[in-house]
């Protein structure tokens, strides 16, 4: 056959025509059924999703068009920028916390399981308190960096999805250290008070226990929450307001569940007293707590 036309597939398979005459397959499944079209026309025929296009040698050269005769239009002749908040600093934190859940849960196996029972059962809590394991107590304070991290994050993409004005603090990883910095400080503070608080009533060991108990209560909630900031910040489907209602619920009952537990190590007191359940509960927890909701939504 001569070389007079070239039919080009999609496949890379090329065929040659002789005289003036091009031959294009009818079906790409039965090759013996041809059909002889004149080569001064243009043909384009779509099989499937295959689109043949031929041409004779005096014309345009013959070529494959992959981008026509499918439905994949394109919406935007240009790229688009990721609307979500993802730094290049933010998942190397992520990964780090990563990093510690894994070594607490390979090195750590039985500490590490006896926080979560102890997260549910109120009589285990108080045997760990009395024993004063240096292990468990290793556990505990590794499992509150990585909360102080996880709720830096989650703050830090609260700011940022309701533009909360900061001063000069900025919205990239000085925000973020501002967030660590303020909830490691507020929780230094508090446990400070609880301590002096304790030695000044003569509750050490009830003061121990309510420490412990936030300690524990806040280690779980930085597990929970984790899922939350992966979706926050990668996720380009669901609405971020949805992720945030749902962490600051998990949050509200967290809060909720700590109250509860303080009140159960107040009744196993017998000098306990309401009076100053309820002035503790104002001054150290929904105050402190109020005020930050109103600077942030102000």
């Amino acid at each position: 056959m001569s070389s007079d036309s070239t039919i080009i597939f999609s496949d890379s398979t090329t065929y040659h025509s002789n005289d003036s005459s091009m031959f294009i397959l009818k079906n790409l499944g039965d090759p013996s059924h041809l059909i002889n079209i004149d080569s001064s026309m243009r043909a384009t025929w779509r099989i499937d999703t295959l689109a043949f296009y031929a041409a004779d040698s005096a014309g345009k050269p013959v070529y494959t068009n992959l981008y026509h005769g499918h439905f994949l239009h394109p919406a935007n002749d240009h790229p688009l920028a990721k609307t979500g908040t993802s730094p290049d600093w933010f998942f190397p934190i992520l990964l780090l916390v990563l990093s510690i859940y894994a070594a607490l849960r390979i090195f750590y196996t039985k500490y590490f399981s006896q926080m979560v029972l102890a997260f549910v059962n109120n009589n285990l809590t108080n045997q760990i308190v009395r024993d004063e394991n240096i292990l468990v107590q290793r556990t505990s304070t590794y499992l509150s960096l990585v909360f102080n991290l996880i709720a830096a994050l989650f703050l830090y993409l609260i700011s940022l999805h309701y533009g909360w004005n900061l001063g000069g603090v900025g919205t990239g990883f000085n925000r973020f250290l501002f967030f660590a910095v303020l909830i490691s400080f507020v929780y230094a503070l508090k446990f400070l008070v609880l301590k002096i608080s304790g030695r000044l009533f003569n509750l050490e060991r009830e003061m121990a226990t309510y420490i412990f108990n936030t300690f524990l209560i806040n280690n779980i909630l930085g597990i929970v929450l984790l899922p939350f900031i992966f979706l926050m910040a990668y996720n380009q489907v669901v609405s971020t307001q949805w992720f945030i209602v749902l962490g600051l619920s998990i949050v509200g009952l967290a809060f909720g569940y700590r109250i509860f537990r303080g009140i159960l190590i107040g009744l196993s007191t017998s000098t306990f007293s309401l009076l100053y359940l309820f002035l503790y509960l104002c001054t150290l927890e929904i105050a402190p707590l109020m005020i930050l909701i109103r600077i942030m939504w102000s």
